[in-house]
């Protein structure tokens, strides 16, 4: 079973016996976050609540339900799936930005109401965001364990139980104490005696091990708390590390049950120690047992995740390795693609199973880093589409098509999209492709101080499309993981701001896109490295390549300059691959596919 199946098999019952729970722990609300204990949008099965409650399968968005009313809010990348998935009979449908949570709880919540949620799912930011509007309504908030969604799903799998493996020093490039140290350092600079962390890209680069617990995520399960001297506190399933530990960097880490995570912070604590908490990545029942002990909390950002989003010279190396040969799979796919279709049509599910049949090919591949969106028309203007596993929609000669995959190699993580036809497209599409080209080449010969914040330069890839009155409703780039999540933070570019600097050696995506729902959608996404350019600047040098359909570039569109960007780019693409590609039939569409403007 998967996420699709459980929201698929979504049905009144599964709120009534909800509401049934949340009679029995005197409860008038309950919240249900999409996250799990982790606060990550990758999670297992048995974490999928959001998707059994409500029905939507997305990887983003809330839920309250209440005693006679539910809503779920969704960010832009969902909202045209959530009125697919979700009984709109049922449900009411927020954007989760427009129309917060905190809003429509001010609306509705009553005098003297309770509403609940799970101490270790729900973060101390979405706490402080819904509390005071529960308190103005004269209404309160309750921690609850167990969680009531997990009592009225009864035949919630379990969670799964996987070994770890030890990732070594070849391949990550420092040794586990070597970070620990440096993070420690980080911690008594900024006087801070204990640093309380969840999740799980960051334990597994801390520690370095990887595992096979989360579809598509190499990541291991457990928490962790990190002192100032360098002491680690570690939270694990001792089934994870099987009988030989000494095969893990283990020097000063001590070893408990997953349980005991909350019971040992505060036996840690004598009163007056400063506790840090990411405001969105960690529990909001940690901050109450750090402040019940007499801790002073400080909801900051992490020290941990902003020292693995700069890569070293070893992870940046595999990282381009990876980029290289997961892009000789992706010239491999779109020959495939364009001389099937030439003949018959093809499915959604079957161009997702044939990407991952050329990467599987691949030297160091172990799985995708997500579940490929491949959508055809219509589907394509849901950002986080999946296509069902019947097939999904036929991609034909007249059709256009959007694939974003990316896969998990033992050096690297990849992210790609790209926006193809199969004949001669209508004006519109090559309109709107080319000012999504225009604001991805904007960003891509962009140079910009070192330390800039995405939010300041989010625009520049909006800009072509303004101009049109055209906009989209999702971020223009995120980090990407050495081998761990394809969503890594805390670097971002998109309009919310977010404060992390951007520094050089860290990964950003650079994907602007535009979405017609109900018709089609298209995004272009490259990989990037940040690299030094001059003194005190930076810029985004591609790792992706893999060429752009030419047939949906409108040349009147473009400046001179930008047309040389295109032909730039595809001479790259075209010359740093053409000696990886074996396959004749490949070689000669690369040729075709790069030939110059």
């Amino acid at each position: 079973m998967d996420r699709l199946q459980i929201a698929a098999g979504w049905t009144p019952s599964r709120l009534d016996s909800l509401r049934a729970e949340m009679a029995k722990s005197g409860l008038d609300g309950f919240i249900i976050p999409r996250w799990d204990a982790h606060q990550s949008e990758y999670v297992v099965i048995a974490d999928e609540r959001l998707a059994w409650a409500t029905g939507f399968s997305g990887t983003w968005g809330l839920a309250v339900v209440t005693r006679d009313r539910a809503a779920v809010f969704v960010d832009g990348r969902y909202t045209v799936q959530a009125q697919a998935e979700v009984s709109q009979t049922h449900f009411e449908l927020q954007h989760l930005y427009d129309e917060p949570v905190e809003r429509w709880l001010a609306r509705t919540a009553a005098k003297g109401e309770v509403y609940g949620y799970d101490p270790l799912i729900l973060n101390p930011a979405v706490h402080a965001q819904i509390e005071p509007a529960m308190i103005e309504q004269g209404a309160s908030l309750r921690a609850v364990s167990p969680n009531p969604v997990d009592r009225a799903w009864v035949d919630r799998p379990d969670t799964p139980i996987k070994p770890a493996f030890a990732f070594p020093v070849s391949r990550s490039g420092e040794t586990s104490l070597s970070k620990r140290q440096r993070l420690a350092e980080r911690l008594r600079a900024a006087r801070t005696d204990l640093l309380v962390e969840t999740q799980t890209d960051n334990i597994a680069w801390l520690l370095n091990w990887r595992g096979d617990e989360v579809p598509d995520n190499p990541i291991v399960q457990a928490f962790m708390l990190v002192d100032a001297t360098c002491g680690v506190d570690l939270f694990v399933d001792a089934r994870k590390l099987g009988d030989d530990v000494a095969a893990f960097e283990l020097e000063g880490v001590t070893l408990h049950e997953p349980s005991a995570f909350l019971e040992r912070l505060s036996q840690r604590l004598r009163g007056g120690e400063r506790v840090s908490m990411d405001p969105r990545f960690s529990p909001v029942g940690a901050a109450t047992a750090a402040r019940e002990a007499g801790a002073t909390v400080l909801i900051e950002g992490n020290p941990l995740t902003a020292l693995k989003a700069v890569k070293n010279p070893v992870e940046l190396a595999g990282l381009r390795a990876a980029s290289r040969r997961d892009s000789v799979a992706w010239v491999r796919f779109l020959a495939w693609l364009e001389a099937e279709v030439a003949v018959r049509p093809v499915s959604e599910i079957q161009t997702e199973e044939q990407i991952l049949g050329y990467r599987s090919e691949l030297e160091h591949f172990v799985s995708p880093s997500f579940r490929t969106i491949a959508g055809a028309d219509a589907n394509g203007a849901m950002c986080h589409y999946n296509a069902p596993a019947e097939g999904g929609a036929m991609i034909g000669r007249d059709s256009l098509f959007l694939i974003d995959s990316g896969g998990q190699y033992l050096d690297g993580t990849t992210d790609t999209t790209r926006t193809v036809c199969f004949g001669p497209p209508p004006a519109i599409w090559r309109k709107h492709f080319t000012l999504v080209l225009k604001g991805h080449i904007r960003l891509a010969t962009l140079r910009f101080p070192n330390g800039t914040r995405g939010y300041q330069i989010d625009a520049f890839a909006r800009e072509a499309l303004w101009a049109h009155g055209l906009d989209y409703d999702h971020g223009t780039g995120h980090g990407v993981g050495h081998f761990l999540s394809v969503h890594e933070h805390p670097q971002r570019i998109g309009k919310d701001p977010v404060m992390a600097p951007i520094t050089a050696g860290m990964t950003l995506t650079n994907e602007p896109g535009y979405y017609e729902a109900g018709r089609y959608g298209i995004r272009i996404e490259n990989l990037c490295e940040v690299v030094e350019d001059g003194a005190g600047f930076i810029r985004l040098r591609d790792m992706t390549l893999v060429p752009l359909d030419r047939r949906l570039i409108d040349l009147d569109l473009l400046t001179a300059e930008e047309r040389a960007w295109v032909d730039g780019y595809h001479a790259r693409v075209r010359s740093e691959l053409a000696e990886l590609i074996s396959d004749p039939f490949a070689a000669d569409w690369l040729i075709a596919n790069t030939a110059p403007l």
